[in-house]
C-alpha cells in the first residue's frame, strides 16, 4: 500500500467515525438531555464524557492527520477538499476547546450527581453548539470523501 493509500483510508476512516460520532451524539444523547430532568441529566451528561470526551477528538486528529498527509501528496480537487476537510476538523476542535470544554470541565470537577451552578443555562448552550458542531462535522466528512472519490 501506497502513502497516499494509506493516508486516505486514515482520513476516511477516522472521519467517518468522528463525524458519526458527533452525529450518534446529536440524535441520541442530546435529544433525551433536553428532556430529562436536571438531576438525572448531570449524571448522564457526566458519564457521556468520560468516555466520548477523549475518544471522539481522537478520532478526528487522526483523520486530520491523515487528511494532511493525502493532501500533501495531491494536487486539484482532491489536495482542495482534503485542505477543507482539515479546516473544518480544526473549527470543530478548536470550537470545542473554547466553548464545548469549560462546561465539560464544570461538571466533570463535580462529585457525580451534583450540578454546577447555571447548568440550565449550560445545558441550553451545549446543545446548541453541539447541533453546529454536527453540521461541521458532516460538511468535513463530505469533503474527505469527495477528495477520493
Amino acid at each position: 500500500m501506497t502513502l497516499i493509500e494509506v493516508s486516505a483510508w486514515l482520513m476516511v476512516l477516522f472521519g467517518g467515525l468522528f463525524g458519526g460520532a458527533i452525529l450518534l451524539v446529536a440524535v441520541e444523547r442530546v435529544n433525551l438531555w433536553r428532556r430529562m430532568p436536571m438531576a438525572q441529566y448531570v449524571v448522564d451528561f457526566r458519564r457521556s464524557l468520560y468516555r466520548s470526551d477523549p475518544l471522539i477528538p481522537a478520532m478526528g486528529v487522526l483523520s486530520g492527520v491523515g487528511a494532511v498527509v493525502y493532501a500533501l501528496q495531491n494536487h486539484g480537487r482532491p489536495a482542495v477538499f482534503a485542505w477543507v476537510g482539515v479546516g473544518l476538523i480544526a473549527l470543530i476542535m478548536v470550537a470545542s476547546i473554547v466553548l464545548a470544554e469549560p462546561v465539560n470541565s464544570k461538571f466533570r470537577r463535580l462529585p457525580e450527581g451534583q450540578a454546577p451552578k447555571g447548568a440550565d443555562r449550560m445545558r441550553i448552550m451545549w446543545r446548541r453548539f453541539h447541533f453546529a458542531r454536527t453540521i461541521v462535522a458532516l460538511a468535513a466528512l463530505a469533503c474527505l470523501a469527495a477528495a477520493v472519490v
